[in-house]
């Protein structure tokens, strides 16, 4: 006994003190928890509705978000590694440009398959991201030609494209333009008259 309370007093009031706090305590863990696997799913779910046009502005910004969320899951990171090394292989690119399409495409669908698998989502497997994702052919072919419309301006703007220019029609003038040898000066402006001098100071009459 102490200060007139029994032990079983004092575990009481303990109890009474520490359990509020400890609940909000789990609470707080649970919360942030959720908040954490809410934003994972979130790049996930962004990466997924993106997965066959990744020029889109979502793709990039989900791409760039999982270091910050993944950074637990090895495996993830390792194919976010693989992936972006191999999105910057300019000579490949340059090199074989279908082949390297083709190998990004494969390492996009491991890449979403690891996270898949990570947050439980059992069912959505490498052959479905490969086969079983619908983008409409159209959404493909505009997105190919922005891109053949930016390599060509880009060539352009570089030098390493002519313009092309058509005309139309005959062009017909009564005569050739004769060359200019020299152009006539331009005539200056008249100087104005100045007063006469006043006569020097002499002797008067």
């Amino acid at each position: 006994m102490f200060l007139g309370i029994k032990l079983e007093g004092w575990l009481t009031i303990i109890a009474i003190i520490v359990g509020p706090l400890l609940a909000f305590a789990v609470q707080q863990w649970r919360d942030k928890r959720r908040e954490r696997r809410n934003r994972k799913i979130d790049i996930f779910r962004r990466l997924l509705l993106t997965l066959k046009v990744p020029m889109a502005q979502n793709h990039v910004d989900a791409l760039n978000s999982i270091p910050l969320e993944f950074y637990s899951h090895p495996q993830i990171m390792s194919a976010w590694r693989l992936y972006t090394s191999h999105l910057n292989d300019a000579a490949m690119l340059k090199a074989d440009n279908m082949g390297w399409g083709r190998k990004k495409f494969e390492l996009l669908v491991d890449l979403v398959g690891k996270m898949a698998s990570a947050l439980n989502y059992s069912h959505i497997d490498a052959a479905a991201l490969r086969d079983n994702i619908y983008v409409p052919q159209g959404y493909q072919d505009v997105e190919e030609q922005w891109r053949q419309i930016r390599d060509a301006w880009l060539q352009l703007l570089n030098g390493q494209r002519p313009l092309p220019m058509t005309m139309v029609g005959p062009v017909q003038v009564e005569q050739p333009m004769q060359l200019i040898q020299e152009l006539p000066s331009a005539p200056q402006p008249a100087q104005p008259a100045l007063p006469p001098a006043a006569p020097p100071p002499g002797n008067g009459n």
